[in-house]
């Protein structure tokens, strides 16, 4: 009896234990299958995110005004619409904004005259391009009269900025130069050194005198007047004593506001001496 009830229990030991084996694997299966089932939602995903789209700049960008797929900063020169027309020279293919290679796009703006370097660079959510300018800095305007609308523009490293871009924004605090082009100083061809020159002659001046340098008039190039907010003053050649005559605008100034006449300019034309010239027309 004792040998049977033996047998009889390894019998039932082994199939409880086969049962188990059987719930093992099945539960295994079933992680497998939950795992594969899972990756493939994975893989769907990642798929529809690539052909999503979004990673697509539109057809539009460049002719839609109001377009949120191009974003242009740091332009105060040159306008929205002359950097989108350079950008347009560049064919975009139709491609995902991960694989549109920004260089191009950013080297021609950089051809605009103005634009010193452009940075360009790409979003997703919705595909977009956001161009970072940085443009020229004006130091100095050329206009013919003091009334006329400036036809150049020169920034202080001697960059031209064409009449196409003028006028500038009003926020820039640029020197006025009146130059006709003739008599020997042609303004289009004015190097750095001419440029620094004047620019550093109106600083000098306002230093000096604590007043705003309306303009510097270059029409006379061997007689060169400099109006301030008050007064005018007469600079006669531009050589290398005019930075050491204008000096005498502090002393000379206070002198020239206490009078009760009319002043036509303060004479510095000559180091030796100074004088205070009266407009006769107006007494």
């Amino acid at each position: 009896m004792s040998n049977e009830y033996s047998v009889e229990r390894r019998i039932k030991q082994h199939k409880l234990r086969r049962k188990a084996r059987r719930g093992e694997i099945a539960i295994r299966r079933i992680y497998k299958l939950i795992r594969f089932i899972f990756i493939l939602i994975i893989l769907y995903g990642v798929y529809r995110i690539l052909i999503s789209h979004y990673w697509y700049l539109p057809n539009d960008i460049y002719t839609n005004p109001n377009s949120k797929n191009i974003e242009i900063l740091g332009n105060r020169i040159v306008k929205k619409e002359r950097i989108i027309g350079e950008m347009k020279k560049i064919n975009l293919e139709k491609k995902p904004i991960y694989r549109i290679n920004p260089a191009p796009i950013a080297h021609q703006i950089e051809t605009l005259k103005p634009i010193k370097r452009a940075y360009v660079r790409r979003f997703w959510l919705p595909a977009r391009l956001v161009v970072m300018i940085e443009e020229v800095t004006p130091a100095i305007t050329v206009s013919p009269t003091e009334d006329t609308p400036a036809v150049i523009a020169y920034a202080l490293t001697g960059e031209v900025i064409p009449k196409e871009y003028l006028p500038l924004d009003e926020s820039y605090n640029t020197v006025k130069v009146l130059s006709y082009g003739t008599q020997g100083d042609d303004y289009e061809k004015w190097n750095n050194e001419r440029i620094s020159t004047l620019y550093r002659l109106a600083k000098n001046i306002e230093s000096y005198s604590k007043e705003r340098v309306e303009y510097i008039d270059l029409r006379q190039p061997h007689n060169i007047f400099v109006q301030l907010t008050s007064v005018k003053i007469r600079l006669g050649e531009l050589d290398v004593s005019v930075f050491e005559r204008i000096k005498a605008i502090s002393d000379i100034l206070p002198e020239v506001k206490m009078l009760n006449e009319n002043i036509k300019y303060i004479d510095l034309s000559w180091k030796e001496s100074k004088y205070i010239k009266l407009d006769k027309k107006s007494t």
